[in-house]
C-alpha cells in the first residue's frame, strides 16, 4: 500500500548558506542536501553493525524515490552581505618567520569573503519534504525518523536547524515547489548508487593526505537535476495550433462557434487518432481519448490532450467565428506535439467521410492564438463552461462547482484558493459571444452553462479551458 513520507528541517536563523550545484544560492535547499545530511548524520555514528545495516538500506530505499514535494517558507536573497575574514593556509609561513625572529601573524594572512545568503522572510521556518506514493515506508520510517532527528545543520555549518521524519498527514504552512514542472529552479536530487558514490567521496577523502601525496576529491556525480516550481507559479501547457482552410480552394474558413465548437473538436480530435497510430511514443488512447481516466481527475502526470477551436478575437476584442484550432498538452509533452504537429500538417479535417478542411500550421506567436496563451491575471470564455454538476440555481454552489472545475482541470490549489474574483452568467462578457445556452455541448456532456470571468492572484498562462467539456473545445478562455 503506498504511504506519504515526510521530512522536516527547521531552521533555527532565518537564514540559509547553502549553494547549488552552480555556485548561486539555492532556495529551496535541494533534496541531494537534505539526503547528504541524513547520510552524514545517521551511518557514521552507528557502531552497531545491525544498525548501521538498517540504516543503509533505509537510505538506499530512500534514494530510489521520486523526487518530492518540498514546502518551505519564502525567502529572498539578502540584499546587504556581511563580510567574513578568512584565514589563509599558510600556518607553515608564519612558523618559518617565527624561527627566524621576525614578526609574524595569521592575522595578516585573510581573505576577504562576501557572504549574501537566503533570508527567510518570516523568521525561522520549517522546510518540509514530502515524498508521496512510496511503497514499503513501514520498514524503514523508525530509522529514517532516528536519521532526521540526528541532522544539526543543512547547508554550512552555521545553518543549524531541528530535523524530524514522520507521514504526511495534515497541512503545511509556506510554498509548495512540485517537481518535474518545468519551472525555472532547477535542484539536485539523490538517484540510485548516490549512498555508494558518497561512501567512495567519504573514503577519497580520507585518504587524501596518504603517503605524503596529495590526491584531490573527486566530485560527486551520481545525481539527477530535477526542475521544480512553486505551486503558483505559471506553468505554461504545450500547444500546437492551426488555421482551417477550404480543403479544394485554401481559403480562410469561419465556422459557427455556436453550432461548430463541438463538430470542430471531433474533427480535430479524430485527426489526431489517426496520425498517432502506431506512433513512437506508445499507446495513445488515454491522451487522445481519455480511455480508462476518471473524468473527475486532475490533469495531471501525462494527462489527456485537449482539442480546441478557437474563435477569431480581433483587436477591439470582439469574438467572431472559429478559423484557428489547438491541441492542448499536460505540460512535459513537447516533443509528442511536435511530432504531431509535423503529422498534422496538410492533414485533413473529415466529416461523414467526407474533408471539410486542412490543417494549415501556425507560428506560436500568431496574434490571434497569443490571445489565448498569454500570461494574464484576467481571463473570460469565448465558450461557455459546463459545470461539473448542477448548481441547483445556488450562486454559493455554482462558485464551488467552479473552483472544482479549476481544480480538475489542473491547477494547483493554491492557484484556485487564491482567486481574487470569480463571475459567471449567461450572457457573455465579450462581444460577440452569444448566450451560453445557444451553444451545442459534445455529446454525452451536459450541465448547466455559464461563461465566466476570472481574476487570479498573478498572471496564469494559457491555454485555459475547464469544465465537463474542456478537452472538445468547451469553457475556452481568452486574455480580457
Amino acid at each position: 500500500m503506498a504511504s506519504e513520507l515526510r521530512v522536516t528541517v527547521h531552521f533555527l536563523q532565518p537564514y540559509s548558506h547553502g549553494r547549488g550545484e552552480d555556485g548561486l544560492p539555492e532556495w529551496p535547499p535541494s533534496p541531494l542536501r537534505l539526503f547528504q545530511a541524513l547520510v552524514a548524520s545517521s551511518v557514521g555514528r552507528q557502531g552497531d553493525p545491525e544498525r548501521r545495516t538498517r540504516t543503509v538500506a533505509a537510505l538506499r530505499w530512500l534514494e530510489r524515490q521520486a523526487a518530492p514535494e518540498i514546502v518551505a517558507p519564502p525567502a529572498t536573497r539578502s540584499e546587504s552581505p556581511y563580510r567574513l575574514y578568512v584565514p589563509d593556509n599558510v600556518g607553515d609561513e608564519v612558523a618559518k618567520a617565527w624561527s627566524a625572529g621576525r614578526d609574524a601573524s595569521l592575522a595578516d594572512y585573510r581573505t576577504e569573503k562576501d557572504v549574501r545568503p537566503m533570508r527567510l522572510e518570516d523568521g525561522p521556518a520549517a522546510v518540509h519534504y514530502v515524498f508521496r506514493g512510496v511503497e514499503g515506508l513501514d520498514a524503514h520510517l523508525s530509522t529514517l525518523r532516528a536519521a532526521a532527528r540526528s541532522i544539526t545543520h543543512l547547508g554550512w555549518g552555521i545553518d543549524m536547524v531541528v530535523g524530524d521524519a514522520g507521514d504526511a498527514a495534515g497541512a503545511f504552512e509556506g510554498e509548495r515547489w512540485i517537481p518535474g514542472t518545468h519551472g525555472g529552479t532547477t535542484l539536485r536530487r539523490p538517484i540510485a548508487g548516490t549512498f555508494d558514490a558518497l561512501e567512495r567521496k567519504h573514503a577519497q577523502f580520507l585518504q587524501r593526505l596518504d603517503r605524503g601525496t596529495f590526491r584531490p576529491v573527486s566530485p560527486l556525480s551520481a545525481f539527477a537535476i530535477e526542475p521544480y516550481a512553486r505551486a503558483t507559479d505559471p506553468v505554461p501547457r504545450p500547444f500546437i495550433a492551426f488555421r482551417v482552410l477550404e480543403p479544394i480552394t485554401g481559403d480562410r474558413l469561419s465556422l459557427d462557434p455556436r453550432r461548430r465548437t463541438r463538430d470542430v473538436a471531433a474533427w480535430l480530435r479524430h485527426a489526431v487518432a489517426e496520425v498517432c497510430e502506431g506512433w513512437p511514443f506508445g499507446p495513445a488512447g488515454v491522451l487522445v481519448h481519455g480511455h480508462g481516466q476518471d473524468a473527475d481527475t486532475r490533469d495531471v502526470g501525462r494527462g489527456r490532450l485537449s482539442f480546441l477551436p478557437l474563435p477569431t478575437i480581433t483587436p477591439r476584442l470582439r469574438t467572431e467565428g472559429i478559423a484557428r484550432v489547438m491541441v492542448a498538452a499536460p505540460p512535459g509533452l513537447n516533443e509528442e506535439l511536435a511530432w504531431m504537429r509535423a503529422h498534422l500538417a496538410g492533414h485533413d479535417l473529415v466529416w461523414e467521410g467526407e474533408p471539410v478542411a486542412f490543417l494549415d500550421p501556425l507560428p506560436a506567436n500568431d496574434w490571434v492564438v497569443l490571445r489565448y496563451v498569454t500570461a494574464s491575471d484576467h481571463w473570460s470564455t469565448v465558450t461557455p463552461v459546463v459545470l461539473p454538476g448542477h448548481d441547483d440555481r445556488s450562486p454559493r454552489k455554482a462558485e464551488r462547482l467552479l473552483r472544482k472545475a479549476f481544480l480538475q482541470a489542473g491547477f494547483e490549489p493554491e492557484v484556485v484558493d487564491a482567486i481574487k474574483e470569480i463571475e459567471w452568467r449567461k450572457v457573455g462578457f465579450r462581444a460577440g459571444a452569444d448566450l451560453a445556452n445557444r451553444y451545442l455541448p459534445p455529446d454525452k456532456v451536459s450541465g448547466p452553462m455559464f461563461h465566466v470571468r476570472v481574476r487570479f492572484a498573478e498572471p496564469i498562462a494559457g491555454p485555459v479551458a475547464i469544465g465537463s467539456g474542456r478537452y472538445r473545445g468547451m469553457g475556452v478562455f481568452a486574455v480580457q
